[in-house]
């Protein structure tokens, strides 16, 4: 059973990594070739992104679509 479970385990948890992975960099190359974003404002959002990982560059990339009115 352990045997089981740590495969399983260890093989999700990869590929839970690798999709963090891309994730977040294809956030920060969108923060980057953003031309609507000022630099200052680029560095803030690669820092929420590299320091809330999953939850940055999800916020990063629906927030990106938000208008203001």
């Amino acid at each position: 059973m352990y045997l089981i479970t740590s495969v399983f385990g260890g093989t999700l948890g990869l590929i839970f990594m690798i999709i963090w992975g891309l994730l977040c960099l294809y956030a920060i190359i969108n923060v980057l070739r953003n031309t609507s974003v000022a630099g200052f404002g680029k560095i803030i959002w690669i820092a929420i992104i590299l320091f809330l990982p999953i939850v940055g560059a999800v916020f990063y990339l629906f927030w990106r679509n938000v208008k203001t009115l």
